[in-house]
């Protein structure tokens, strides 16, 4: 899907596994900026790699053109095409230097962080040879640059980018979808990375994981929302904490989802994490 003349969305479709033969259709975006070079900004699952390479064959590139592909975490279905675009392109890959242990060791990232199809949706590890921290400021293109902004929560290493010429902000799995399954393992990390991306001047899109590609003032209301959800959460999990002490966090997380308005008979134990990093310590 064609954004503006540089900015290209890729949606990739996928089947989250949530019991034994039981799946869930999802979807997640990684981003293709065009220029001499071609940046590649997440790489989507492994089964729908080849989405990539048909996008820019559409726009009369090769994905043998791809020169850096940045990964805003290290989450399965933003790593998980990784190895067939470095297998076809030679990519360097960039990452926080926190999500970079779980991009190169996927079976440490499948025993600490267990989902059911993990393999289906990761092909392999990946090097990660350019480490990116808080003010890093990458030439991508001839004179086009991108602003790299740590924006933990959903996961401890989660990055955020600007490119800085078009007004873009790619913003990965930082802002959570209200009304959707919460991911994330720390909820006051989360809301503070989303009030710095409300303080970025000149932002004119926004690029996530989960939205459509938003321009204009819609983004400052699914930022806004993405705060009141989170802290609508908290207000529930501490709720049912005081209710219910004794309850497992496999129950809590159940009634919280429930009045959340999600109907659910098994909970994941990455969306259990999420609720329990609501609990007092």
């Amino acid at each position: 899907m064609k954004v503006t003349e540089r900015i290209h969305a890729i949606r990739h479709p996928f089947r989250l596994a949530v019991d034994d033969g039981v799946y869930v259709d999802r979807f997640v975006y990684s981003y293709a900026l065009i220029g001499e070079r071609i940046c590649l900004i997440d790489a989507g699952v492994s089964g729908t790699s080849g989405l990539i390479e048909e996008a820019l064959k559409s726009l009369g590139r090769s994905i043998e053109e791809v020169k850096l592909v940045l990964l805003t975490h290290a989450h399965p279905d933003h790593i998980g095409g990784c190895p067939a675009v470095r297998e076809r392109s030679g990519a360097v890959f960039g990452a926080h230097e926190v999500d970079r242990r779980w991009i190169e060791d996927v079976e440490r990232q499948y025993r600490e962080r267990p989902i059911l199809n993990f393999f289906e949706l990761v092909a392999g590890p990946v090097a990660v040879e350019k480490v990116l921290k808080e003010g890093d400021r990458i030439e991508w293109d001839t004179g086009k640059h991108i602003r790299v902004i740590e924006t933990p929560g959903h996961s401890l290493g989660s990055l955020s980018f600007f490119f800085e010429e078009e007004g873009a902000l790619f913003s990965g799995d930082a802002i959570p979808a209200a009304g959707t399954l919460p991911i994330y393992v720390d909820p006051r990390a989360s809301i503070e990375s989303i009030k710095k991306l409300q303080k970025m001047p000149g932002v004119r899109y926004l690029f996530s994981s989960w939205h459509e590609p938003l321009r204009g003032e819609v983004i400052s209301k699914v930022m806004e929302e993405g705060i009141q959800f989170i802290e609508r959460i908290d207000a529930i999990v501490k709720e049912l904490e005081k209710a219910k002490p004794s309850a497992s966090l496999e129950e809590l997380s159940l009634l919280a989802l429930e009045r959340l308005g999600i109907k659910a008979k098994k909970v994941l134990p990455m969306v259990q994490t999420s609720f329990g990093s609501h609990l007092s310590k």
